[in-house]
C-alpha cells in the first residue's frame, strides 16, 4: 500500500486510528489534530532531582519548569505531556504523588521493570490512570508486568519498536512494523491497552531518519499513532556544546522534519527545552492544518492553525 498524493497534501492509505487521552486527540491524517510535545523530568542530571535513590526532588523548580513549558506549548495550540522518569523503585513513592497534583497527561517511564510495576500500582491507588500513559511495553516485557499494567487501569501505552538483541536489523522500517504487529500489539492486548502509541526508537542522530521513515510506514499500514524521541540522540546538543543558534536549529529542524513525516508525538528532551522546538512544530502544524481544512477535514478549535497561524498572518497584514 502506498501513500495517496492529493491536491491538498499527502495522506496515509490506512484508516487512521484517533484516540483521546484526557482531552488530547492523538493520531489521524496530517494536519487534523495537534502534535503532542513531550518533555522529560527527573532524568539523571536534572537539577530538580535531588536524590535519585530516595526520590527527593525540588518541587518548586520542577513545577516552574513544567508549568512554563506547558503554557508555551498550549498557547501555540499544541498538546503537552510530561515524561516522568523514575530513577529508582523508592523514588516512585515521592515522585508519582507530586506529578499527580499537576494538570497534565503523564508518561510513566523507568529503565527497570520493578520501578515501572510499582509506579503502575501507585497510579492506580491515586486514581490518575485515565491521564497516565505506560512508557512502556518492550519486546521483552514479561507477563507479570503486563498483568500489573492491566490491573492498574492504565489504558494507554508506548510500544517501543526495537529489538536490542539485533539492533542493526530492527532499525529497518519494515522490521519495525513486523515487531509492532507480531510482538508488541499482542503484548499490549494482554495488558488491556486500548490506546497503543508506537515509539520508533532512536539510537543516534543519523537513526532519526530511519525512525521518521518507520513512523510514516506504520501509520500508512496500521493507522496507529506513532512518534519517537529524537532527544535520546540529541541530548548533548545544547548551548554548552554549540552556539544557541545551532542548538535551536538542530532541535527545531529535526522536530519539524518528524512532524512533516507524520509523527504524532515527539519527545523533545528536558522539559525546559520546549522553546527549542515548540514554534517550529506549531508552524508545521499550522501549514498541515491549512491543507487539511481545504480537504474539508474537521479542525479542532485549539489547533495551531487557528491560534498560531493567525498571529503570523497578522504580522503580514500589519506590514502592508
Amino acid at each position: 500500500m502506498y501513500m495517496v498524493y492529493t491536491e491538498y497534501g499527502t495522506l496515509f492509505t490506512a484508516e487512521q486510528k484517533v484516540f483521546e487521552i484526557a482531552g488530547m486527540r492523538i493520531g489521524g491524517q496530517p494536519g487534523e489534530n495537534p502534535a503532542i510535545l513531550i518533555g522529560s523530568v527527573f532524568y539523571r542530571g536534572d537539577k530538580a532531582l535531588i536524590n535519585p535513590e530516595t526520590g527527593d526532588i525540588d518541587r518548586e523548580k520542577a513545577r516552574r519548569d513544567i508549568e512554563s513549558a506547558k503554557s508555551l506549548i498550549e498557547d501555540l495550540g499544541l498538546y503537552f505531556a510530561l515524561d516522568v522518569i523514575l530513577p529508582s523503585v523508592k523514588s516512585v513513592e515521592k515522585i508519582i504523588p507530586f506529578v499527580a497534583e499537576l494538570d497534565t497527561v503523564i508518561l510513566i517511564d523507568a529503565l527497570d521493570h520493578e520501578t515501572r510495576i510499582r509506579a503502575y500500582e501507585i497510579v492506580h491507588e491515586l486514581g490518575i490512570e485515565r491521564r497516565s500513559i505506560a512508557n512502556g511495553i518492550y519486546i521483552d516485557t514479561d507477563d507479570r508486568e503486563l498483568e500489573v499494567l492491566r490491573s492498574s487501569g492504565i489504558e494507554a501505552a508506548i510500544l517501543l519498536a526495537f529489538d536490542p538483541r539485533n539492533p542493526s536489523v530492527s532499525m529497518k522500517p519494515r522490521e519495525r512494523v513486523r515487531i509492532v504487529k507480531e510482538v508488541l500489539l499482542p503484548k499490549a492486548e494482554k495488558a488491556g491497552v486500548r490506546v497503543p502509541l508506537v515509539d520508533m526508537v532512536v539510537l543516534d542522530p543519523a537513526s532519526i531518519a530511519l525512525s521518521a521513515a518507520a513512523i510514516a510506514l506504520v501509520k500508512n499500514e496500521l493507522g496507529l499513532p506513532a512518534g519517537c524521541a529524537p532527544a535520546n540522540a540529541l541530548g548533548r546538543v545544547s548551548p554548552r556544546t554549540t552556539s544557541v543558534e545551532e542548538a535551536v536549529a538542530i532541535h527545531s529542524s529535526i522536530a519539524a522534519m518528524l512532524r512533516s513525516m507524520g509523527s504524532d508525538f515527539i519527545f523533545y528532551g528536558p522539559v525546559k527545552r520546549a522553546k527549542y522546538v515548540a514554534y517550529a512544530v506549531a508552524m508545521v502544524d499550522s501549514m498541515l492544518g491549512y491543507l487539511a481544512k481545504h480537504r474539508k477535514a474537521s479542525i479542532p478549535a485549539n489547533h495551531p492553525m487557528k491560534k498560531y497561524l493567525r498571529r503570523v498572518q497578522q504580522l503580514f497584514l500589519e506590514a502592508k
